[in-house]
């Protein structure tokens, strides 16, 4: 039976683009014979080249044998399967994998116990999962890329050693985390490595608490100066803005240093029904070693019983990875071999939209995607639903319009594409503003090389009606960075679920080359 949730066709404006991801054509033009599918790897982490080269050839053939084959061709078409390979992306499709976040365990980890006299840890197992989990180096953190150390790594690594200290436990998991920031202290003051949000203020905050707890960190006096200066130029910068973002942006890090500086109900008007600030279990841990609230305790012990000793970057984040997912299988073209799997996300997703869920709601990039994803796929949304990003100056409100984050701003764009009739002005809002932001951010950032660039360029040059899916799927492929990271305090998927469909998408993609070849071999008869 018809999914009651769905609407039959699309209107007026919405170009004629199919659901799914379509397979190329059958049988080639009267004026190509031949065509073949070079492949290249260039090094491990780089995406394949996929190239297809076409010459002129004569009419289909229409041999009723040619004719059976290529249409038993078009029902199975796809590569031979990877059974284990096909289990774990659906695996991750059902249930995200999320990576643990040793800075945001740090932080839970320095919640007190309430009432509690002596203090003690209220969440001891993850005092015992940082003095599990430190690396040979001495550092904590997930370390995917092959680098010693990042400012992630700096951050998580501070704030284990000041969980354990707190807590007069690990002096040696101490000793040798001093050892590593002391040594990778450079990483910290060099400007063309990409800082975590809030890096100049957080880590110089946690510094200067360190030094009230007599910790000795083996750096120069100069280093720490400088650091502790940028600080001071961050804070004076936020104290001449009139943003209205200023005061999310200020809560989302209010870590320590910064917690004393702010009031406590400015800081708590951001809690979500699920008692958390903006699902970070480190924003929210923050605010409970200052002050006291029943909802934020209940929050994080939620999410301590079901992550056990670690706890993610952010949590719940289902719906994001889910959606994300969703949207990266159609870009390479493989969503149709998890078609099953996708409606009952989408439904799931629809529920919550309808329900207006805080997951979906009170983060833009989510929302925006939510809102393409599901009226591609046939869904009743409304472009009232969202309203509240209508205007620039609404966006900006936000923490991430305050943070100007590329990717919310890109899924804003690529929703208000997504057009049923000429009345949805809230859509025409959104695609000059949001497209006006993306072109100024090209001029200004054009010298960067991150990968988000290249998606924005591409985006407004070509809209999805404007481009050929098969055409789109290659330039997917050959553009998929498996290593790409988030700005704001999620993480992507695992890099070996990327991997996989990566490897998954240039099989597929060689495949149906591989049949349509054959099909031209045909032509020329």
């Amino acid at each position: 039976m018809a999914n009651p949730a769905r609407v039959g066709a699309y209107s007026i404006l919405l170009p004629s683009a199919p659901h799914q991801a379509v397979r190329l054509p059958a049988a080639a033009p009267p004026s190509v014979s031949k065509c073949e599918l070079q492949m290249h790897h260039h090094g491990r982490n780089k995406p394949p080249r996929v190239s297809l080269a076409c010459s002129a050839s004569n009419l289909p053939c229409t041999e009723p044998a040619y004719v059976l084959k290529a249409m038993l061709a078009e029902e199975t078409i796809g590569p031979r399967s990877d059974v284990e390979r096909d289990a774990r992306i659906r695996k991750h499709l059902k249930n995200p994998e999320l990576s643990p976040s040793a800075y945001d365990t740090a932080w839970v980890a320095m919640v007190p116990l309430p009432d509690s006299d002596p203090q003690a840890p209220c969440f001891p197992q993850c005092v015992e999962w940082i003095l599990q989990n430190q690396h040979s180096s001495g550092s904590w953190g997930i370390n995917e890329f092959g680098l010693l150390a990042n400012k992630d790594i700096m951050l998580s690594t501070l704030a284990c050693i000041i969980a354990l200290h707190k807590w007069n436990v690990g002096s040696d998991h101490i000793r040798r985390g001093l050892e590593f920031i002391g040594s990778n202290f450079s990483t910290v003051m060099d400007d063309q490595i990409v800082s975590p949000v809030g890096f100049n203020l957080i880590f110089p905050g946690m510094l200067n608490h360190a030094f009230g707890m007599r910790l000795i960190i083996p750096v120069t006096e100069a280093d720490i100066n400088g650091i502790l200066h940028l600080r001071e130029m961050e804070l004076t910068r936020l104290s001449e803005e009139k943003s209205c973002g200023k005061d999310a942006y200020l809560a989302y890090v209010a870590e320590e240093g910064l917690v004393n500086l702010l009031d406590y109900n400015q800081v708590m008007k951001f809690q979500r029904k699920n008692g958390s600030l903006f699902n970070s279990p480190a924003a929210t841990a923050a605010a409970l070693v200052h002050y006291y609230d029943n909802k934020a305790l209940q929050y994080l012990d939620s999410i301590v019983s079901i992550f056990g000793g670690a706890v993610p970057t952010a949590y719940p984040q289902n719906i994001y990875y889910q959606l994300s997912m969703v949207d990266m299988l159609e870009k390479i073209g493989i969503s149709r071999h998890f078609s099953s799997d996708i409606n009952s996300i989408l439904d799931k997703a629809y529920i919550s939209w309808l329900q207006r869920d805080e997951e979906i709601m009170q983060d833009v990039e989510t929302c925006a995607m939510a809102f393409r994803l599901l009226r591609m796929n046939g869904y009743d949304v409304s472009s009232d639903d969202l309203s509240h990003v209508a205007e620039a100056s609404t966006f900006h409100s936000s923490l991430e319009g305050y943070l100007n984050h590329t990717k919310s701003l890109l899924e804003l764009y690529k929703a208000s594409k997504v057009c049923l009739s000429e009345n949805e002005l809230i859509l025409e809002n959104i695609s000059n503003w949001s497209g006006h932001l993306l072109a100024e951010k090209l001029r200004c950032d054009g010298t960067q090389r991150m990968p988000i660039f290249g998606e924005v360029e591409y985006t407004l040059k070509f809209p999805f009606y404007a481009t050929v899916e098969p055409l789109d799927h290659k330039r997917n492929i050959e553009h998929f960075d498996s290593r790409v990271t988030q700005q704001l305090k999620r993480k992507n998927m695992p890099c070996h679920v990327n991997q996989d469909l990566l490897d998954f998408a240039v099989e597929d993609f060689s495949f149906s080359q591989s049949i349509y070849q054959d099909e031209l071999c045909h032509l020329e008869r």
